[in-house]
């Protein structure tokens, strides 16, 4: 009975150079996802900060090209986590519904505490003053009971309850009550701030958006809060990092409307010249 012999033989060139260019496929397909995972933080951080990308801007961050980048934002997009614009993206975040006055008031309060500190600063003795509603207004209210000279026009029940022992001179608008903001809104109130002029205005937002502008949830307080902007000279925004880059259904204005911003938001270079071209100061506090 004669045995099968089995001889080992070694593989050819060509079927080790397929080994080889398979392998080192496969390690560049590796290295694609990951550095296409590091785009997609990087991405992640502009659209956080900014709420809104360019693909010309991305190319340039990340050294690539626009196909690359628009396969990056499709996949984002597919995530629900964009929404594709022409050139670009922007963040796919829900509207801001709101908090009553009450749970504001907790949130981020050593914030706003150094942004009131700051604002009464800017009051002078003669000045006559729009104290907007909020949680931050109300801060630079309770900062302005040792003033005197000063009148305040608010339509804040809450913020008239507070200087109501002050020597300041109070006028409440009057108008539709919001309770849970403590708000005086709609016509009556509107009606009532066209009849006065004012030097500075203190605004307090539930969001800011570089594209959509100063927002807040109601359309009726949005449309008061606008009418206080027409009244006064200087319309300064007081707000905290939180509310960048957050959107509500009502719209009060653009950026650029707004003559200073005091903020506790840490802004890099670029995030400070988009303010500087838009005429707006900004005072990070």
């Amino acid at each position: 009975m004669s045995k099968l012999k089995i001889s080992k033989t070694k593989p050819s060139q060509t079927d080790a150079r397929k080994e080889t260019e398979k392998a080192d496929s496969m390690k560049m397909s590796n290295h694609d996802k990951i550095f296409q995972e590091e785009r997609i933080q990087g991405i992640m951080k502009i659209l956080d900060k900014e709420n809104r990308v360019l693909i010309t801007d991305l190319c340039d961050a990340f050294s690539t090209t626009a196909v690359t980048i628009r396969k990056d934002l499709d996949m984002l997009q597919r995530d629900g986590v964009i929404k594709r614009t022409h050139g670009g993206a922007i963040l796919n975040r829900p509207l801001f519904h709101g908090l009553p006055l009450s749970e504001k008031e907790k949130i981020h309060l050593e914030e706003k505490e150094r942004i009131a500190v700051e604002a009464v600063k800017i009051i002078r003795e003669g000045d006559v003053v729009i104290l907007d509603s909020g949680s931050t207004t109300t801060q630079l209210a309770r900062r302005m009971k040792d003033l005197k000279g000063i009148k305040v026009i608010t339509n804040a029940v809450n913020i008239a309850f507070e200087l109501a022992n002050s020597e300041l001179e109070i006028i409440l608008t009057g108008g539709a009550l919001q309770k849970n903001s403590s708000t005086l809104i709609g016509p009556i109130a509107d009606d009532a701030l066209r009849k006065i002029s004012a030097d500075k205005l203190f605004l307090g937002v539930d969001g800011i958006d570089y594209e959509m502008g100063l927002t807040t949830p109601e359309i009726a307080e949005a449309n008061t809060s606008r009418v206080m902007m027409q009244r006064a000279g200087e319309k300064i925004l007081l707000v905290d990092s939180s509310k960048f880059g957050r959107r509500s259904l009502g719209v009060i204005c653009q950026v650029k409307d707004i003559d200073k911003i005091i903020t506790t938001k840490q802004m890099d270079k670029s995030e400070a010249k988009k303010f500087g071209d838009m005429g707006v100061e900004v005072l990070v506090v």
